[in-house]
């Protein structure tokens, strides 16, 4: 019972910042001062209509490259495996080891586990892609795309490293976010304020050139930087195509 009253407040704490957030937004106001009326534009980001695809094409399966971070907590089992289409095993087993309550000294349910991730199912992928889409509450974005983009940072860099980014990002558009890894109310009004001021395209724009500009500087970029810039440029296409397509 315990339990369940934590479900109930969780759902209900979920459900309030979603209603807060469409409320402040009907009717907001630009950082230059200028009231705009929003009650009849916004479109938010759908987990739906996420093109997942585009995500399992560049992950590939199952790999044990060592100068991926993720090498450092492999399959216990020896093989050297640590990823696959492009979920890492840390993140794989601590979600359904939690959320299951798999026992991890239970050989059996252990290695029904490790299958399961080796099998990995649409259904066990999409559960996980929904962990960094709500991470960056990308469903609250007033733009398919910008929402895209968001949960693809977050699941290239992490949540929180996303967010900061993301958060930095804001703050060269002339906002005053606070950089805390944290996606809330301030830093999606002000992500979709950018999307009314100056269009969807600019802001997509505006979010790629920062997250290569990020990307460049990062110590395995010799590395793997060609590898992320062409799968940029293949979301890239896809974003020009949707926002053509809803314009």
């Amino acid at each position: 019972m315990k339990h369940l009253k934590v479900i109930v407040k969780a759902t209900l704490l979920s459900t309030l910042f979603a209603l807060t957030v469409r409320t402040e937004w009907k009717t907001s106001r630009k950082h230059n001062g200028t009231s705009i009326d929003l009650s009849n534009t916004l479109t938010m980001g759908n987990l739906s209509k996420a093109n997942l695809d585009y995500i399992l094409r560049w992950e590939g399966g199952l790999s044990k490259h060592e100068r991926d971070s993720a090498s450092r907590y492999p399959v216990p089992d020896g093989s050297g495996y640590h990823t696959n289409k492009g979920v890492t095993w840390r993140v794989f087993s601590s979600h359904f080891g939690k959320s299951e309550k798999i026992d991890f000294f239970d050989k059996e349910k252990f290695n029904e586990l490790i299958h399961r991730f080796y099998q990995m199912s649409q259904d066990d992928f999409r559960e996980i892609y929904k962990l960094y889409w709500n991470g960056v509450k990308a469903d609250l974005v007033e733009s398919q795309v910008i929402a895209e983009y968001m949960a693809d940072f977050a699941w290239g860099s992490g949540v929180a490293g996303a967010s900061r980014q993301i958060q930095k990002w804001l703050n060269t558009q002339g906002f005053k976010v606070a950089i805390d890894g944290k996606i809330g109310n301030q830093t999606i009004g002000a992500i979709n304020e950018l999307i009314q001021d100056k269009g969807e395209k600019i802001a997509f724009e505006s979010l790629e050139a920062h997250r290569r500009h990020f990307l460049s500087h990062l110590r395995d970029f010799d590395v793997f930087g060609r590898g992320w810039y062409n799968r940029l440029n293949d979301f890239v296409a896809y974003a020009y195509q949707t926002i053509h397509a809803n314009s």
